[in-house]
């Protein structure tokens, strides 16, 4: 047993040997701020068993500085290490005491920040994966490792970008798979799988990506591209056949509307109803219905302010104003403007053909002629574009060919945008009967349907005068040849007239004769040039107008004169025709005999039971008696049809019956013909209709709604 005083004694060497060891780890930290860096190492090496804590503290900050010779972050980070896990294990007296030399754990934990701090700077300089990785996985605690952890994966995933592979992302979504970059090369990743599984381009390449990446966002890509290669020859069989084999694309409801427009290129009532038959598992068949219906809704455009609508022909509005300008519907559809762009829409105002172009023709054929950055090319209803946006000009289809220009030449195509006769031309004209006119340099001449010459291009302008013979001209002056160019006339007529009923006018030397068909010279050349000779003397049936000695008279095919060459003037041939022998205009028949006495101061023959006349500058109608059916109050009278006649007053004109009965009033600044069946009427601005059929005037109502 231990007595007292031998315990004290013990005590007391316990506190002597505390107070020994305390002092040295101080001499440390004395040392240290002394900068006595060798001593300081010295003292805190000698302590790191029984003082861990304190003594590595003092040699990772001493191994921390770079103002000594034992300057290594390596060594300060160990140190540092094993001061922050040893400090929770001393003695809180001891805790205390050293306070005094800024040993504390906030002192441990921003000393090892620094030393994180000063590591990280070293490893961001190297900037290289394994570096960065050896950093975060040693420094948990440091605000750097997340840079750490963004450089790493931006390096990582830059790696796989320039590598570009499936597998070369895998890789980096297997290895980083908490990485912020995940998202992005998984993006990749997918995009390389598709790209990797379909490079060939074949329809079978896309087939076989969906089957076996079922999960990949690019399958909607390769249904498109199933899609695009199954219906590239753009016809219903391609459509049609597109929506049995493959009825779970997402493109089926776009292929039986491309169907559908395709199949309504003839477009009428009946065609979609035959459409409704062929095919009965149509999936729209509402719309069927609403274009059944639209069919036989007839549209006008209107004005209102400055935007257009649709207008019916009662005048009310079916579709408001909201287009900058509207066509006429053409085949069901009708180009419309929209922020300066057109695009095309059907009556029900759906658009048909977003707004893409800088112009648009209307519909013929189930085809029309667009225009994008000065390039034009050609579209059908659905859209879809028939030919390149790539041809300078274009013209209309006719009997299956289509005449286009893409760099300096013309060249001839289908209706399928297929080129059929090579650019070779450097003008073209539309196919009539199987051939056409071309231009091959200076000179025309005609080819046919392969693109061959049946017509040598050997003369400036060529034209058919009958089915074996042409016009042609050479140094102004015009004559006949066959088609292989041989000369039948050479070129010594001044002009030379349209053949009608095997007689054509020829002009040589201010007189004019009449040949045949086969161009043989068969009326002499003994009767007058005059100015409208052309138009005038040329044989209207069998009988022809002439002038002799410088009066008029009408001949027979023959030549004989069945009126005699006595009047000072004549008008068109009519069995009622205008005349003059200087006093006034009146009329006379074909047996010479007068009807009406000279009483205008100007004629025109008569048309169907009228004639217009002029008396006292002011122009009307008669009819054949000589009665006047529409007054003689205006400045000038046209012929519009067999029924009605164009007036006008001054700037403002309107539309009379031949019989005398005011159509439209004398109060619009433009009258234009539309078609056989329509008028357009402008005044001030305003857009107003004529509607033949019914001589009835439509006008928009309810403007403002």
């Amino acid at each position: 047993m231990i007595s007292k005083s031998t315990y004290i004694v013990i005590i007391t060497l316990l506190l002597s040997c505390f107070n020994t060891l305390a002092s040295n780890i101080e001499k440390g930290f004395k040392a240290l701020n002394s900068f006595n860096y060798f001593e300081a190492k010295e003292i805190f090496y000698s302590n790191l068993k029984k003082h861990n804590s304190p003594a590595s503290f003092g040699l990772a900050t001493i191994y921390f500085k770079n103002d000594n010779p034992f300057h290594s972050l390596d060594s300060a980070y160990k140190y540092i290490c094993l001061s922050e896990s040893n400090y929770s294990k001393m003695d809180e007296k001891d805790k205390e005491k050293l306070k005094k030399y800024s040993f504390d754990y906030l002192n441990i934990i921003d000393l090892r920040s620094n030393i994180s701090k000063a590591a990280y700077e070293i490893v961001l300089k190297q900037n290289t994966i394994p570096e960065y990785d050896k950093f975060i996985s040693q420094h948990e605690w440091s605000n750097e490792r997340f840079f750490a952890i963004h450089n790493r994966d931006s390096i990582a995933l830059h790696n796989s970008i320039t590598v570009n592979t499936s597998s070369a992302y895998k890789v980096f979504l297997d290895t980083y798979p908490s990485s912020e970059f995940f998202n992005d090369a998984q993006k990749l990743y997918f995009l390389s799988q598709y790209r990797e599984q379909t490079i060939s381009g074949t329809l079978t390449s896309y087939l076989s990506f969906i089957k076996l990446h079922p999960e990949n966002p690019h399958i909607k890509e390769a249904e498109d591209r199933i899609y695009e290669l199954s219906t590239i020859g753009n016809s219903i069989a391609d459509y049609n056949a597109f929506i049995k084999t493959y009825n779970t694309n997402r493109n089926v409801g776009n292929a039986w509307k491309k169907l559908y427009q395709i199949y309504m290129y003839d477009y009428s009532d009946a065609r979609i109803l035959q459409f409704e038959k062929d095919f009965p598992d149509y999936p729209y068949k509402e719309n069927l219905e609403t274009d059944l219906k639209l069919s036989k809704l007839k549209l006008l455009p209107f004005k209102s302010n400055s935007l257009y609508g649709y207008i019916d022909y009662d005048g009310n509005t079916v579709i408001k104003p909201q287009y900058e300008s509207l066509g006429f519907f053409q085949e069901g559809l009708a180009y419309a403007v929209k922020n300066g762009k057109y695009g095309y829409i059907d009556k029900g105002n759906n658009v048909v053909i977003p707004f893409n172009y800088d112009s648009g023709a209307d519909f013929e054929d189930g085809r029309a002629i667009i225009q994008k950055d000065d390039k034009v090319g050609i579209i059908d209803r659905s859209g879809q574009i028939i030919f390149d946006l790539a041809f300078k000009d274009i013209g209309a289809f006719s009997e299956g060919y289509i005449y286009a220009q893409k760099d300096s030449l013309y060249g001839y195509y289908d209706k399928i945008g297929a080129q059929r006769i090579e650019p070779k031309f450097n003008e073209a004209f539309a196919f009539s009967k199987g051939i056409a006119k071309v231009q091959s340099g200076e000179n025309q001449g005609y080819i046919d349907t392969y693109g061959s010459f049946i017509v040598p291009p050997a003369y400036s302008n060529i034209h058919f005068f009958n089915d074996t013979l042409l016009v042609f001209e050479e140094n102004e002056k015009f004559g006949l040849m066959k088609r292989n160019c041989q000369i039948v006339d050479s070129a010594k007529f001044d002009k030379i007239g349209n053949l009608v009923n095997d007689r054509a006018i020829v002009i040589k030397n201010g007189k004019i004769g009449y040949i045949d068909g086969k161009g043989q010279l068969v009326l002499d050349f003994k009767f007058d040039d005059y100015p409208n000779a052309i138009e005038l003397s040329q044989f209207k049936g069998s009988y022809a107008v002439v002038k002799i000695n410088g009066k008029y008279g009408v001949i027979e095919q023959f030549g004989k004169l069945i009126i005699p060459a006595t009047y000072n003037q004549l008008g068109s041939f009519s069995p009622l025709m205008a005349f003059t022998k200087g006093k006034g205009w009146g009329f006379i028949d074909m047996s010479n005999n007068i009807l009406i006495q000279p009483q205008f101061e100007s004629a025109e023959s008569f048309k169907n039971g009228f004639a217009i006349v002029e008396k006292m500058t002011l122009f009307g109608l008669i009819d054949s008696k000589g009665t006047v059916t529409v007054p003689l109050n205006f400045t000038e009278v046209k012929a519009l049809d067999n029924e009605r006649v164009i007036v006008s007053r001054g700037p403002n004109s309107g539309v009379y019956k031949v019989s005398g009965e005011e159509i439209v009033p004398v109060e619009y600044q433009q009258i234009r013909i539309l078609n056989k069946e329509l008028l357009l009427l402008t005044k001030s601005g305003e857009v107003n209709y004529l509607y033949l059929p019914e001589n009835k005037i439509i006008v928009p109502k309810n403007t403002n709604e």
